[in-house]
């Protein structure tokens, strides 16, 4: 089935890794890809689930626009070749089809800096629909994916330390 959790609330990927970890207990193999997390930010989710040996853990190095100040045409234009290049491996990890789960971390914010069209994540995902379970997070709502999907849940921002201008804190934000 299609799970989708997307919103500007906190939780979406918490979400993602307790689904995770709900399937590790029964010894269900894994793939967790992430984007706009960086591989040199080691998250506390990140260290705990190199840990179990169901989950494999693809992180791409590029970070989101939205948590740097360099926003110019030809940055968007460096990110979206770089987008292209996470794109195709996340091709060749759904080809290879050695996964029971596959979790797509902040893959819906690709629609939100209009980089790629929904209509192609839609058809990436396809030929696993009914087949397999998979999880895509990210703070777009992608309206044509709802329609396939089997779960959406919408993370609804209410209040956040960080409009105040508290940093994100370790063990809590990562």
């Amino acid at each position: 089935m299609l799970q989708i959790y997307y919103g500007k609330g906190k939780g979406k990927t918490s979400a993602a890794l307790g689904s995770i970890m709900r399937a590790a207990g029964y010894g269900k193999k894994i793939t967790l890809v992430q984007f706009f997390k960086p591989r040199k930010i080691l998250c506390g989710e990140y260290k705990s689930l190199k840990k179990l040996s169901c989950v494999r853990q693809i992180r791409f190095k590029i970070q989101h626009p939205f948590f740097t100040q360099k926003k110019s045409p030809q940055d968007l234009k460096k990110l979206k070749s770089s987008l292209e290049d996470c794109l195709d491996s996340l091709k060749s990890i759904i080809k290879e089809n050695d996964f029971d789960i596959l979790v797509c971390d902040e893959l819906l914010n690709l629609l939100g800096i209009q980089c790629f069209q929904e209509r192609m994540l839609s058809e990436l995902f396809a030929p696993l629909k009914n087949k397999k379970e998979i999880i895509l997070t990210g703070r777009d709502k992608p309206k044509q994916l709802m329609r396939i999907a089997d779960y959406v849940t919408e993370c609804k921002l209410i209040k956040h330390p960080f409009e105040k201008g508290v940093k994100a804190r370790r063990t809590i934000e990562y």
